[in-house]
């Protein structure tokens, strides 16, 4: 792959970074503005354009046509007589020697480079996808975290309610000692969800702010339901063969293996002797001048007499078999990605579809109604903390599910490579 094809969307991604202003990362924090925020932000993101500079770089100094800058030389001499000083005579001596390369090394030269360059290239749009993905991870992992924290708030509510009526029908001979301690324990263990919660909010919002750059907590926008679109197949087969070719670790292991195959072929080349052009122009004692022309090449010796590349081709040519090596296991990789985002996705969405829309609705509703027949009398206190818990597991249970089915989703975007 020759660099022309695509040398202008590589020097528009490389001095992308610095045409954009500052990123802002807007509050509240929604799903495109995560995105967008840490393509911006995401030091590994930063760190591929850098490494794709580079390569362009050193593309630039495999184009250069001569292997090294001409030699001028100039002598001055000056020649006196015997016996006296009549005759003086003031002689130079003036010659260009150039090296040239014959064999085609230049070509090679840019065909690693190119290669080299592609893979940079793509591995930048997998850092991409990979700060894509961790971002929206982070950013459904704190929407979770505050849904828990809003549910604490009613559990706690629940439990200073089922704890103050504890104590009140202790105090009126209602209840027994025992049924008013464990009345009291199942409320303070409501009131602990809300903490843990917090601490859970906290740090999820942390970890997003990390990963955005951001010096404080962010506020988020959005619903664990406001999902990405779905990929487009729900074929695995048809889901591998698109993240083959849409991700960018099978196509940088291709481009790595065909840079080790070009420095093979370079190396080979480099073992013709470059052609020395000289050129020589002097004035003599007689008041002559001479101008003349020279052509050398080096005679190649056998190894071990002389140098002949044989150890650094034996070494590429081990390179070459572990690019091929590489490249099928990232594609073993990717596939294995795939299927297995895929069944987690397929199994969380299952697991979803199992949540009946009416019960959610009702439990909340459910567990204060719970609280008034025990306070009124018409439920035994074991039956009503029974019951009470098995609602609180359920709709804790759906928020978990819900994390479940986003990150789901977004670890099947990542695999298949189409996330930005």
């Amino acid at each position: 792959m020759r660099l022309p094809r695509f040398i202008g969307a590589v020097m528009v991604l490389v001095l992308a970074p610095r045409a954009l202003p500052a990123p802002s990362c807007r509050m509240p924090l929604s799903r495109a503005e995560v995105v967008v925020c840490a393509l911006q932000q995401a030091t590994e993101v930063r760190r591929a354009r850098q490494e794709l500079a580079g390569l362009m770089g050193q593309r630039q100094a495999a184009g250069t046509w001569l292997p090294d800058r001409p030699v001028a030389s100039l002598a001055l001499a000056e020649r006196v007589p015997p016996g006296g000083t009549e005759g003086r005579v003031l002689n130079w001596y003036l010659s260009l020697v150039q090296e040239v390369e014959i064999a085609g090394q230049r070509s090679w030269r840019l065909e690693v480079a190119d290669a080299r360059l592609a893979a940079g290239l793509r591995r930048l749009a997998a850092a991409e996808r990979e700060a894509a993905a961790g971002a929206l991870s982070a950013y459904y992992t704190a929407l979770a975290a505050q849904e828990e924290v809003h549910l604490g708030r009613e559990l706690k509510a629940v439990g200073e309610r089922l704890s103050a009526l504890a104590v009140a029908r202790a105090g009126q001979s209602l209840l027994s000692a025992v049924e008013a301690d464990v009345a009291q324990a199942e409320g303070l263990r409501l009131g602990l969800v809300l903490p843990e919660a917090e601490r859970r909010l906290g740090a999820a919002q942390a970890a997003l702010g990390a990963l955005l750059g951001l010096e404080a907590l962010p506020r988020l926008a959005g619903s664990l339901d406001d999902l990405p679109p779905p990929p487009p197949e729900e074929d695995a087969e048809a889901l591998v063969a698109r993240a083959l070719v849409l991700r960018g670790e099978p196509a940088a292991a291709d481009a790595e293996a065909r840079a080790q195959q070009a420095q093979v072929q370079l190396l080979r080349r480099a073992r013709v002797p470059n052609l020395v052009l000289g050129f020589t122009a002097q004035r003599d004692g007689f008041d002559e001048r001479v101008l003349g022309g020279s052509l050398a090449l080096a005679l190649p010796l056998p190894w071990p007499l002389g140098p002949s590349l044989a150890g650094e081709i034996a070494a590429a040519r081990a390179a070459v078999a572990q690019a091929e090596t590489e490249r099928e296991r990232v594609r073993r990789q990717v596939s294995w990605e795939v299927r297995s985002a895929l069944a987690a996705s397929r199994a969380y969405a299952e697991e979803l579809r199992l949540y009946a829309p009416g019960l959610l609705q009702r439990a909340p509703l459910q567990l204060r109604a719970l609280g008034e027949a025990w306070a009124s009398g018409q439920l035994p206190l074991r039956e009503a903390l029974l019951w009470q818990r098995s609602l609180i597991e359920v709709l804790q249970a759906h928020v978990r599910t819900r994390l479940g089915v986003a990150l789901g989703r977004v670890q099947l975007l990542r695999a298949a490579g189409l996330l930005p």
